[in-house]
């Protein structure tokens, strides 16, 4: 048996449609629908109020984490699947999820799959297309991988991949999880921002081993990615809080985009010599740095693409940002704990 469970906060827009495609699920296996409500302040409630759904009503915000370690504790199946509230499934997503199940031993503890777009509309929707910014990590990018592998990682990212295989974490908006080994290995992050799936995936690797998470290319689940480009930088500046704050609790390699900010202290040094070669080289570094859109453009992709590199820089930017935000957080959290209430 299935557990979906999705936090939601504030999802009365798209809600009801993610619901509607479970209700249409052509499934051999059994499952329930489990919606934890973040205390929305719209009607999420009432959208969730439905026959098909155990619904659960938060008193208070505390964030996405939360609602899933909720989810986990009131999950009724052996298997707790996961999805976003702006997501749609398509009617085989559990049937495809139950067979991948099926197919592999108890030592693989999490299962995941990718993320498409359900339109392409819109300038940032296209740019999502090209990105995809919600994505798993290849499992050579782990909490052991050096300096110069990350970087690697970041200047010529592999290309997409359709086999099965082991790999760092899956993404949160398509996954499922053991919840017995979800519950033993202490759940998820309540901390606010993104990187839940990763705060599991740990844990999980440390216990079971590299091969415990497992990505199916062959589950699909399409995303509602938002119209505009600010949600994309939003997105990336979330991400970047939560590697931040893993950063100052787990002391390892930080998680920062390093390419703008290499490609800043060249032009830099640069200018030493010609202040005009140094604008050239910060204005034209993008093309250089995410050469993927090139690959894009030649197979069929918008011309909009000439645009993409400077948008990836945003988003690396955004991440940077984020990242300070999240340490700083996470320092100035510690710092009142250390201090204990005041008197």
């Amino acid at each position: 048996m299935f557990s979906v469970v999705i936090g939601t906060f504030n999802g009365a827009g798209t809600l009801g449609v993610a619901l509607g495609a479970l209700e249409a699920q052509v499934t051999e296996f059994t499952y329930e629908i489990l919606v934890v409500n973040d205390a929305s302040t719209d009607s999420t409630a009432a959208v969730a109020t439905r026959p098909s759904v155990r619904l659960i009503n938060l008193e208070r915000n505390q964030g996405h984490g939360h609602t899933l370690n909720v989810g986990l504790a009131e999950a009724g199946g052996q298997f707790m699947a996961m999805m976003d509230d702006d997501c749609v499934p398509p009617p085989e997503w559990i049937q495809q999820l139950g067979l991948a199940w099926k197919s592999v031993g108890p030592d693989v503890t999490m299962i995941g799959g990718l993320v498409e777009p359900i339109e392409t509309d819109t300038f940032n929707r296209r740019y999502v297309a090209f990105r995809r910014p919600l994505s798993h990590q290849e499992a050579e990018i782990n909490e052991d991988a050096g300096i110069w592998t990350r970087l690697l990682y970041q200047f010529s990212p592999p290309r997409m991949r359709l086999d099965q295989r082991p790999v760092y974490f899956t993404v949160g908006a398509n996954m499922s999880v053991r919840v017995d080994a979800a519950r033993d290995a202490g759940g998820f992050t309540d901390a606010s921002g993104a990187g839940e799936e990763e705060s599991l995936a740990r844990p999980l690797r440390s216990r079971f081993g590299p091969q415990t998470i497992q990505l199916f290319p062959n589950i699909i689940m399409r995303h509602n990615f938002d119209a505009s480009l600010r949600d994309t930088f939003r997105r990336s500046r979330s991400y970047g809080r939560s590697k931040g704050r893993d950063w100052v609790r787990d002391r390892d390699i930080p998680t920062i985009a390093p390419l703008i900010p290499i490609a800043t202290l060249a032009a830099a040094v640069v200018a030493v010599v010609s202040p005009v070669f140094s604008a050239l080289l910060l204005i034209f570094s993008p093309y250089v740095l995410y050469r993927r859109w090139f690959q894009w453009l030649k197979s069929g992709g918008s011309r909009e693409a000439i645009f993409y590199p400077y948008i990836q820089a945003g988003e690396e930017i955004f991440n940077n940002v984020g990242f300070v935000q999240g340490v700083s957080r996470e320092l100035r959290s510690r710092r009142q704990l250390s201090q204990g209430p005041p008197r």
